[in-house]
């Protein structure tokens, strides 16, 4: 029978905590990464094992990496993501991989790969920057939670959200499965401790982040609950120059309530800021709050998502001219493109007859939800999950 020494005891303690078995996660953070995949970090799985025999305790955490295309393992069989479990030693700056789970469609695990012994001779530097970027937030929270008093070591400590929680943004959605899933943009989303989607009954739900495209500036997230109205998207959703349009969404929910708001106007461009043509011009006018939502055409189908308007003041500043109404939404073959990549069955359709307003917004604001991107604030007490 073979003897470890204490250090490699230590590490394969560590190990003994690890399974493919995955637990979603309530908090991400996002890492700077390639194009071709996005990078996060579970904060909920960082944790710390304490030394022994005067060695000090390593650290792990778990890395999420969603590829924009698939992948293929040495077999031959496709993956769409990966899920990679490290230790470390936040003092040396060194970690090993434990487990990489790659997961397939529908996320369903179709390989892992584990060490069954690993000793701290073993650990290197992180070979990518996400992964350092990853190590050096486990890092920080784990010193973070060492600084709680004892008595609260022994459970993680955080305030709860408020409607109105100091640091919240709030965006728009659109509901485009009755299977849970949400259309908004990865601008909206990013840097956020929690998501929630606030459905038309004003009712609140945890959301996870499934994907999110920096480069279209699109993000889906899943809420646990069925939609009884779902989003129709138009066949050809490449917009016509001119055609009448609506927008549907929560903008400035502290000053104008949660209710919907609904505004009308026209495409006054088929391209974006220099000729983006990923985007289209709305005359329509929008606040902070809008981005996300949809935009509908006549017959109520959506041929876009509002993401931005001009900043007037900086224009004004540099053309002496006050732009207004300058508002843009990303082009709806660039938004279908997104949902098919990432397998989302939304429903398309040919409905050309025109409806009047009123009926447009009642089914615009059907299908349209708030996103709530929560914020802890910094000075919560935060303490690292029992080991």
């Amino acid at each position: 029978m073979n003897k470890f020494s204490p250090r490699v005891a230590v590490v394969c303690t560590a190990l003994l905590l690890l399974t493919p078995a995955i637990t979603p996660a309530v908090e991400w953070r996002f890492l700077n990464a390639p194009g071709d995949f996005q990078s996060m970090v579970d904060l909920d799985s960082v944790t710390s094992t304490q030394g022994q025999q005067g060695q000090p305790g390593l650290q792990r955490f778990m890395l999420r990496r969603a590829f924009n295309t698939p992948q293929a393992l040495p077999t031959g069989q496709p993956y769409r993501s990966t899920r990679l479990h490290y230790v470390a030693d936040c003092t040396s700056g060194r970690l090993i991989t434990a487990l990489t789970a790659y997961y397939g469609d529908d996320r369903k695990l179709v390989h892992s790969e584990q060490r069954t012994q690993v000793r701290r001779s073993e650990f290197a530097a992180p070979d990518a920057a996400d992964v350092a970027e990853a190590m050096n937030v486990a890092c920080q929270r784990i010193a973070e939670g060492s600084a709680a008093p004892k008595a609260e070591a022994k459970a993680e400590v955080r305030p709860a959200p408020k409607p109105a929680a100091r640091g919240d943004t709030s965006g728009s959605g659109i509901v485009v499965s009755d299977t849970g899933q949400v259309l908004t943009n990865h601008h909206v989303v990013q840097e956020c401790d929690a998501h929630e989607i606030i459905d038309t009954n004003h009712v609140a739900h945890k959301a996870t982040l499934q994907v999110s495209d920096t480069q279209r500036d699109l993000a889906l997230l899943t809420v646990d609950k069925r939609f009884a109205n779902v989003a129709r998207v138009r066949s050809d959703a490449t917009p016509k120059l001119g055609e009448a349009i609506t927008v549907v969404g929560y903008p400035l929910v502290s000053v104008l309530g949660s209710n919907p708001t609904v505004g009308f106007g026209h495409v006054s461009s088929t391209t974006g800021i220099r000729d983006n043509p990923t985007q289209m011009q709305i005359s329509v006018p929008i606040q902070r709050g809008n981005s996300g939502g949809p935009v509908f055409d006549q017959a109520g189908n959506v041929i876009g998502v509002v993401v931005s308007k001009l900043d007037a003041l900086k224009m004004a500043a540099r053309g002496g001219d006050l732009p207004q109404n300058v508002n843009f939404a990303i082009r709806g073959e660039v938004m279908r493109l997104f949902l098919e990549t990432n397998r989302v069955k939304y429903a398309v359709s040919r409905d050309t007859a025109k409806l009047e307003n009123t009926d447009i917004a009642a089914q615009g604001a059907a299908v349209t939800v708030r996103v709530r991107c929560v914020r802890w604030p910094v000075a919560a007490p935060v303490a690292a999950n029992p080991s």
